[in-house]
């Protein structure tokens, strides 16, 4: 137990020094979900060098089904594309310095961890795969049909049923001739602790030795459930198929290089990333209110 001094009455021995770990305590590490290929395409990646640049995606209209007769003429038709861009306007960077002196002192601490400049990089590295996340999910709900956005409540005194809800979701993408393989259903933790208590909810890996990607928890109605805390604000849940939405991102630039004025190594990265929904029929959007 320690014992303080009487105010007026310090002694220099009675002062502790302070002792700075050479461990450093990392935060926690996201994974990434909505911009993952659980939720996303990266069928048009193509050639992304830097932010501003655009992605030119030209999708083929459907050709027209016409009645035959026999020996009646079927003229044929020109196939159209209809144009869209995919634009690269996502945009992150980060910049460190770790002083020689302190570099010095982590040395002399003996330990076996990773070099501060490692653990800091990586620490960088996922704070980006957060902003990626969040910068999708804006995207999906900007992208989705005004019909597609429904109301799911998963708070206050009666909260929705998530396997119901999923049902009626399955048959507004049934409707639009989404494919069932695939379909996703990203929600908030809120919504996670309401599957997890529902009966027909089949966990991924519970009792298995198979780690959990992506978020990934199980299924629930025939959707692969994943859960994030970086949902767009009030939105619930993100529901749909992987072909609704295309992602492509790059790591444009990663260097270390030392400090002009300094002693010390200055580390830099930039991620730039673009995403868009191409078949808004293919998502839909469940929000508190």
């Amino acid at each position: 137990m320690a014992i303080f001094p009487a105010a007026g009455n310090t002694q220099i021995s009675s002062f502790i020094p302070e002792v700075w770990a050479a461990l450093l305590m990392a935060p926690l590490h996201e994974e990434l979900v909505l911009g993952s290929d659980l939720c996303t395409n990266r069928d048009y990646e193509g050639d992304i060098a830097g932010p501003g640049d655009q992605v030119h995606i030209n999708s083929l209209v459907r050709p027209a089904v016409v009645g035959y007769t026999r020996n009646a003429d079927v003229l044929p038709e020109l196939l159209d594309t209809d144009r869209q861009t995919l634009a690269i306007d996502h945009g992150k960077a980060f910049a460190f310095i770790l002083d020689d002196v302190d570099a010095v002192q982590q040395a002399q601490a003996g330990t076996d961890k990773p070099h501060p400049i490692y653990a800091a990089t990586l620490e960088s590295m996922q704070a980006l795969k957060v902003a990626a996340d969040s910068y999708v999910g804006t995207k999906m709900v900007a992208g989705a049909l005004a019909d597609n956005k429904k109301i799911f409540k998963a708070t206050g005194s009666s909260p929705g049923d998530p396997f119901n809800a999923l049902v009626d979701y399955g048959v507004v993408l049934d409707n639009a001739d989404v494919p069932v393989k695939g379909r996703f259903a990203v929600v908030r933790p809120e919504v996670k602790a309401l599957i997890l208590k529902h009966d027909k909810f089949i966990a991924s890996s519970y009792g298995s030795a198979e780690p959990i990607q992506n978020g990934v928890i199980g299924s629930l109605a025939g959707f692969t459930v994943a859960v994030t805390p970086h949902m767009p604000t009030g939105v619930n849940m993100i529901v749909g198929s992987p072909i609704a939405t295309t992602y492509g991102d790059q790591l444009s630039k990663l260097e270390a290089i030392r400090h002009p004025t300094k002693f010390g190594d200055v580390v830099r990265g930039l991620h730039v990333a673009g995403a868009k929904v191409i078949r808004p029929e293919a998502l839909i959007i469940a929000s508190e209110s």
